[in-house]
């Protein structure tokens, strides 16, 4: 229940910090947070730090559970999965640097800076004989791929807010198309 709560005031509180330039929406909910229930500021950042943590190493282990299923099916090579997780990793220890040199860029820059982002990664992933339905656990996310990046079959997600991918198809481990 706390964690809906949560996920309630997390919603409202990132809505209201969005019209606020130059606010992290976080620390103002956590601020908010503590000043509204008398908390220690800290602790309440902790709280938000455990949860995101537990439901990075969550997503992260189902990332792991449908790439080994593709290599078990025969769609992805083991040292494809390797590199897959690797490139990951790497993408995600950069992510916050790179939300931070986006904040004080025009929203053209920040598309431009994207773009080249995502031709590079396109690149990496053709470049490592990657199967396009597998290039959304490149960026970390689940079944939608990053934004702009489109298979054969016109499938795939994209990069959202903070890389993050999403879309409700579920075809983890489909086998590439023939075309």
């Amino acid at each position: 229940m706390a964690a809906v709560g949560l996920g309630s005031l997390g919603s409202v509180g990132i809505a209201n910090a969005a019209t606020k330039t130059n606010t992290n929406p976080q620390q103002s909910l956590i601020e908010k947070l503590a000043t509204t229930f008398k908390l220690n500021k800290d602790d309440v950042k902790k709280v938000f730090d455990e949860e995101h943590a537990s439901r990075q190493a969550e997503h992260t282990a189902d990332i792991k559970t449908k790439l080994d299923a593709a290599v078990k099916a025969g769609t992805l090579t083991q040292a494809q999965e390797d590199k897959i997780i690797a490139k990951a990793a790497e993408l995600q220890m950069t992510r916050q640097a790179d939300m931070d040199a986006f904040k004080d860029k025009t929203p053209a820059e920040r598309k431009a800076a994207m773009d080249a982002k995502r031709a590079e990664i396109d690149k990496w992933i053709s470049d490592n004989g990657i199967p396009t339905e597998f290039a959304r656990f490149v960026m970390g996310g689940g079944p939608g791929g990053h934004r702009g990046h489109r298979d054969p079959e016109g499938k795939g997600g994209g990069m959202g807010h903070g890389g993050m991918m999403h879309d409700d198809n579920d075809s983890d481990t489909k086998a590439p198309s023939a075309n």
